[in-house]
């Protein structure tokens, strides 16, 4: 079993390791679920394995990454949480992505306050950003409840994407 990174009352937080491939594969397979995660499109298998092993590495190396996100109760892998740094920015965002079952249930807020808390705890961060999809309500009003603050919104490919900060808490 690997690492408990954290936990909430309904939540555990692993680092996410082989064993959590077809978990993660299947998640990043659904067209619905990862709608407004990246550029839009599924991940295959070995794009997957692939994600597994830089989380690997960031563990090592930062103390924190893209983790698993389990159910307490029922042990069921319902997502993923994390602070990242940002493809092609000079930024660490905090994100993550559930189930289609799991949505509405508050698990965003619930994991993302707790990662925050980690993350801030274990690293130099002065600021934490999150990048969405300007037409993602939901995630937004999760950002929002996070304590997150419009810093501005750009149109990347097309698409209005919204710029949110949360700096270290005092």
């Amino acid at each position: 079993m690997t690492a408990v990174v954290l936990e909430t009352d309904r939540l555990v937080v692993r680092e996410f390791d082989d064993e959590h491939l077809d978990d993660f594969a299947a998640l990043c397979a659904d067209a619905e679920v990862m709608r407004y995660v990246g550029d839009g499109t599924t991940l295959a298998r070995p794009e997957v394995a692939r994600w597994i092993e830089v989380c690997k590495d960031r563990y090592r190396t930062r103390g924190y990454g893209t983790s698993a996100v389990f159910e307490r109760d029922a042990g069921r892998f319902i997502g993923y949480c994390g602070v990242v740094r940002a493809i092609g920015n000079d930024f660490d965002e905090l994100i993550y992505v559930f189930h289609r079952d799991a949505w509405g249930r508050g698990y965003a807020t619930e994991v993302g306050a707790a990662m925050l808390a980690h993350v801030f705890a274990r690293s130099q961060l002065d600021r934490i950003w999150a990048t969405i999809d300007a037409e993602n309500e939901p995630s937004l009003q999760v950002a929002a409840k996070l304590g997150f603050e419009r810093d501005r919104v750009e149109i990347e490919d097309g698409v209005p994407v919204a710029y949110l900060v949360i700096d270290r808490p005092a």
